[in-house]
């Protein structure tokens, strides 16, 4: 039985009782406001990790709908689009010709899942038996023909590679684990929220596009890649690492529209079967999504996730105690 000390603690432990039970039948419309208070507000709704993740298994299914356009199956192209006649999706299928066969995987709205839509589009993909998929943003611009992309990748031997990274260029992923210094980011006004809610749900990994000497004060540096060319908005990936590896499910659907890719990617590094490729090719960053302070608070259901998981797991856990540091 638990005792009071006084009436105002009482009230304070009434009021988040009835705010808890308020806040859980209005959870889908805290999360898609786009109102940051609510969203805020929408973390402090449950009471640990495993929660938060019943609800993200929980959402409905968009309606999703394939379309396929007749190419060479060496190589198919998957790419989910809200709108398969948007200027975006029309761009790239003008600059993909019929050289490749591609997979439109069309769906949007509220319940819209990057990872079941990709899923789908790869299940398609792979009827056909290609030696490579090739998951990319409607996004996209080539900076070099796309025949070199296949002359490259068909010199690869796709029966011992699990994935193709893109190199010679000036992006960077970084993986982090928060330390000791990140208690004293609590007084940093702009981000007090997001460390609250990092610390409520103990959240130890995050990932970066890089990290500064000043971000690197709060949360070290254990997996980067520099000089990348591509990363989550173009994945180059074999048909049998699909297949033999992921048992025909490329993506983890509990993810919503956020770190699919960084989950995908650890089990490549860990795994050490990629090899790199040098390919040219543009992304408008975060034009699908949006790339916001709101979309950024919205993510954190995803950085929880994945951190869920490494903790789950004993060999990302081993993975992760050491570091990986490429310069390609």
């Amino acid at each position: 039985m638990t005792r009071y000390t006084n009436s105002a603690e009482l009230n304070n432990s009434i009021t988040c009782f009835y705010m808890k039970m308020c806040c859980k039948s209005h959870l889908d419309e805290l999360y898609y406001s786009n109102n940051i208070r609510d969203i805020v507000n929408f973390y402090d709704c449950f009471d640990n990790m495993e929660d938060l993740i019943g609800w993200m298994q929980s959402r409905p299914s968009a309606d999703i709908k394939v379309h396929e356009l007749n190419g060479n199956h060496e190589i198919i192209f998957v790419i989910p689009t809200p709108d398969i006649y948007n200027k975006e999706t029309y761009d790239i299928i003008s600059q993909l010709g019929n050289y490749y066969h591609v997979v439109l995987v069309e769906s949007k709205g509220k319940y819209f899942n990057y990872a079941k839509s990709v899923n789908k589009g790869v299940l398609e993909a792979l009827k056909y038996n290609p030696k490579w998929i090739i998951i990319s943003n409607n996004d996209i611009t080539f900076k070099e023909p796309i025949k070199v992309l296949a002359e490259r990748l068909l010199s690869i031997d796709d029966t011992r590679v699990d994935a193709v990274i893109g190199i010679g260029g000036s992006k960077m992923f970084n993986l982090c684990r928060f330390n000791f210094l990140s208690n004293f980011a609590i007084f940093y006004g702009s981000y007090k929220e997001k460390i609250r809610i990092i610390r409520k749900y103990n959240i130890k990994f995050y990932y970066f596009p890089d990290i500064s000497f000043k971000l690197n004060l709060i949360c070290k540096s254990i997996v980067s890649l520099k000089n990348l060319s591509f990363i989550g908005e173009f994945l180059i990936i074999s048909s049998n690492y699909i297949l033999n590896k992921r048992k025909g499910v490329l993506f983890d659907t509990t993810y919503i529209n956020g770190v699919e890719d960084v989950d995908l990617l650890l089990d490549i590094l860990l795994n050490k079967s990629y090899t790199t490729v040098k390919y040219r090719l543009s992304h408008y960053i975060g034009k699908s999504l949006g790339n916001d302070e709101i979309r950024i608070l919205k993510n954190y259901v995803n950085i929880i996730y994945f951190n869920y998981k490494i903790l789950k797991s004993k060999k990302y856990l081993a993975f992760l105690n050491t570091s990986l540091h490429l310069t390609f």
